[in-house]
C-alpha cells in the first residue's frame, strides 16, 4: 500500500524508487542469539535506514565486514530506509534469523 509520506506527497515507494541503493552493498544472513543479534543501532534521517552504533567483535555481522556507522538498508530484501526506526526495530526483534544488507558508512 502507497502511503503519502509526511510532509513530501510522495509515497514511500516514490521515494525509494528516487534514492537508488549505492555500490558496495554488504549482505549478511544473522541469527539472533539469547542476547539478541549482537548489533546496535541508532536512528538517522529518513532516507539513510539506521546506523550501527555498536557491534560485538564476534557477532556474524562483524565477521561479514559490517563497522560502526554502516547503515542497515534492507531487512529480508525489504527496503526499509523510509520506514520509522521503531517500526523496523520491531520487525527485526522478532525474527529469529533475517538477511540484513548493509551500506558503507562513509557511502551516504
Amino acid at each position: 500500500m502507497a502511503a503519502a509520506s509526511e510532509g513530501t506527497g510522495a509515497s514511500v515507494e516514490e521515494r525509494r524508487s528516487a534514492v537508488p541503493l549505492p555500490a558496495g552493498l554488504i549482505n549478511v544472513w544473522i541469527n539472533q542469539g539469547q542476547t539478541g543479534y549482537v548489533i546496535y543501532f541508532k536512528n538517522v534521517p529518513s532516507g539513510e535506514g539506521m546506523v550501527v552504533s555498536k557491534i560485538d567483535a564476534n557477532s556474524e555481522a562483524s565477521k561479514a565486514g559490517v563497522q560502526i556507522g554502516d547503515h542497515l538498508v534492507m531487512v529480508n530484501d525489504a527496503d526499509i530506509r523510509f520506514q520509522p526506526y521503531q517500526e523496523t526495530l520491531a520487525v527485526v526483534r522478532n525474527l529469529a534469523s533475517c538477511k540484513m544488507t548493509f551500506v558503507p558508512g562513509t557511502t551516504f
